[in-house]
């Protein structure tokens, strides 16, 4: 018997230590999850504008060589957009108040997303091909899709406060989801014309004002979520 006894009470104290971890890694406030998530953006946003290069070229050359650089330029602006995520994501943390092992991995796969856009971005840049488009637009496609995953999954754990409803949460997940929608069609759209295919993230700006008009109609409020995203 006491052998049985002994992997008994072994099986339990493991069972304890493995509750322990799990509440360690769950609890009230995202205070490390904002500080770590707001280092990876300043160094993403400080990789991009390291992509550029002052040509080595003759003075009478230079405008050229300038020249060379636009889709390189034109990648950077679009890529830009990174601040623009960082502002919704501290816009969405300011409502969510808690948080688990889930909530801490799908931030993480989100910030890998983020993280990686120097890469595409410097492949389109550098080639300015339909396959470099495909792979610069995928990664935005899945920055958006885990950021909304990130609010998604928050709204359903119950870590948002009072103040979301189960109507604010869904318009907010609609939202995140307009981004990599209009990425997706940006894919189709170079394989006729990648140039067009440039200026296609622009509908995401008329689509947000939409977005903006409809919610408010909707729910008759004003808060963080209409500001800046």
């Amino acid at each position: 018997m006491w052998p049985v006894t002994a992997a008994g009470m072994a099986i339990q104290h493991l069972a304890s230590r493995d509750t322990r971890m799990v509440r360690v890694l769950g609890g009230e406030g995202t205070d490390r999850m904002e500080g770590m998530s707001d280092g990876v953006f300043a160094i993403v946003l400080t990789l991009l504008v390291l992509q550029f290069e002052v040509p080595d070229v003759p003075a009478s050359r230079l405008p050229a060589a300038v020249g060379d650089q636009e889709t390189l330029l034109v990648s950077y602006l679009l890529s830009f957009v990174v601040g623009l995520y960082w502002i919704i994501h501290h816009n969405l943390f300011q409502s969510i108040t808690g948080h688990d092992r889930v909530l801490l991995w799908l931030n993480l796969l989100f910030l890998l997303s983020i993280s990686f856009l120097p890469y595409p971005t410097e492949i389109i840049g550098s080639y300015g091909t339909q396959f470099a488009w495909t792979v610069y637009a995928i990664n935005f496609v899945l920055v958006g899709v885990l950021m909304t995953s990130v609010w998604a999954y928050a709204t359903r754990a119950g870590f948002t406060d009072d103040r979301i409803d189960e109507q604010d949460a869904r318009l907010i997940s609609i939202r995140g989801l307009i981004s990599p929608v209009v990425f997706v069609l940006s894919i189709v759209v170079a394989t006729q014309s990648l140039s067009l295919a440039f200026f296609t993230p622009l509908l995401i700006i008329p689509l947000q004002w939409v977005w903006v008009r409809y919610y408010q109609r909707r729910t008759g409020a004003s808060n963080v979520f209409q500001d800046a995203e």
